[in-house]
């Protein structure tokens, strides 16, 4: 009777969790609805079950992560808005999705088919984002999408723009590729031609979307890859891409121009749209609030105080368009000594994974796939402050959990064998 309580409790966990996953590529709404609902039956599962959702093996994660949460409360409670501030940060409770990924990764018969509802939302959205590019269809939205900048239009999906598109088809795109790579002599004929479709479409939309800093982490990550299994074929095929694109730049005028006009203007302190520009206040705001930041919501004033009186509004930003200045300016320095501590721990954990000889096929499987991800996801947060964007972060998320149930695998593992041995 307990276990077949149970075993509703973790099927209908799983359906909303999936969910969750299937619908993060197109609906903020109904994914954080559906993780809503989750949680509550996570926390029901916990108190039943007396399950421990934190353990040993994951200690220097766990530590940073509530180290970076707990800086960015007393950061909001110090600083000048401190309701405001504390309201602000409840977007920190997607790293709860790590917890609830990991409980369900842990169990063999929902493991596949939560890579495979993300595959579906993820394909299907990739989709018609390719549709929108030739053909410019932007359904339930009022606003026509942009063109691109030679043919087309800049794909978006669902989404309310295509930078925010573009970063999470770059972590997608990066994570099935590389799944579909670590899998391939594993995977049956079904599967390599499903992850091939998904991972092709996701490629071209991150393109599709004409975001650099989107293109440029896709790039990055896909070296990484290609590097790290030894496969010449990926780094041949980028080799290849970026002569293409080099020769695009020579023969279009249209794409040269475009590309010369934007690289001068990122790099020019004084242009007031640059990147150099933006990262140069920042670094003020940084200096004169060293230990506390200036608060959740509050960089956006802070700002607006190192520009000219006339600055029309599309130039007064709400963040640093760069992650780790994002976090030191809005929680202090030692805000973001621990998110680079939880990023290091990720990293860490998924390379001694790789490394491991020990590990299984489908250990490597599901390490490789996240370290990649997160490689593609952290290249575009030096561009953009990709970790503020809920969409991107929940993929994020649900990503890392992939990778990191492994550990609570070895733990059961070594557990058990003790208990035998004993």
């Amino acid at each position: 009777m307990i276990y077949q309580r149970e075993k509703v409790l973790n099927d209908i966990l799983f359906f909303f969790f999936a969910l969750f996953a299937f619908s993060s590529a197109f609906s903020i709404a109904i994914s954080q609805i559906s993780l809503g609902i989750s949680l509550f039956l996570f926390l029901v599962i916990i108190i039943i079950k007396h399950y421990q959702p934190f353990f040993k093996s994951l200690k220097w994660f766990y530590l940073f992560v509530g180290l970076y949460v707990f800086w960015m409360l007393v950061a909001a409670l110090v600083g000048k808005t401190p309701l405001k501030s504390v309201l602000m940060i409840k977007e920190e409770w997607l790293f709860l999705i790590i917890p609830i990924g990991i409980y369900l990764f842990s169990k063999e018969n929902y493991r596949q088919k939560l890579i495979i509802a993300l595959a579906m939302g993820v394909g299907l959205i990739a989709f018609y984002g390719i549709l929108q590019h030739f053909i410019g269809i932007h359904w339930f939205k009022s606003k026509p999408l942009y063109h691109a900048f030679d043919y087309g239009y800049r794909s978006q999906g669902t989404f309310s723009n295509f930078l925010t598109f573009g970063n999470y088809y770059a972590t997608a795109a990066a994570f099935f590729y590389a799944y579909l790579i670590y899998g391939w002599k594993t995977f049956s004929s079904k599967k390599k031609l499903f992850f091939s479709i998904v991972s092709l479409l996701s490629v071209l939309v991150t393109f599709f979307s004409y975001s650099r800093g989107s293109i440029i982490g896709l790039l990055v990550a896909l070296f990484v890859l290609g590097v790290i299994t030894g496969k010449k074929k990926i780094i041949a095929f980028l080799v290849i891409l970026l002569m293409l694109s080099a020769m695009a730049v020579v023969v279009i005028p249209k794409v040269r121009n475009h590309i010369i006009y934007n690289t001068i203007k990122e790099i020019d302190i004084h242009n007031e749209a640059g990147r150099f520009f933006i990262w140069d206040k920042s670094l003020k705001i940084i200096k004169h609030h060293p230990v506390f930041g200036v608060g959740q919501g509050n960089f956006y004033y802070e700002y607006l105080s190192y520009l000219r009186k006339d600055i029309p509004d599309y130039r007064k930003l709400t963040h640093a368009h760069n992650d780790f200045l994002n976090i030191a300016a809005i929680s202090g320095i030692p805000g973001v000594i621990f998110f680079a501590g939880m990023w290091l721990a990720v990293l860490a954990c998924m390379g001694k994974g790789l490394e491991n000889k020990k590990s299984a096929r489908e250990g490597k499987l599901f390490f490789g796939a996240t370290f990649i991800a997160s490689v593609a996801f952290l290249v575009t947060s030096l561009t953009e402050a990709t970790f503020a964007d809920e969409e991107v972060r929940q993929l994020l998320m649900f990503i890392w959990a992939v990778g990191l149930w492994q550990q609570y695998a070895y733990v059961k593992k070594a557990g058990t064998e003790k208990n035998h041995k004993e």
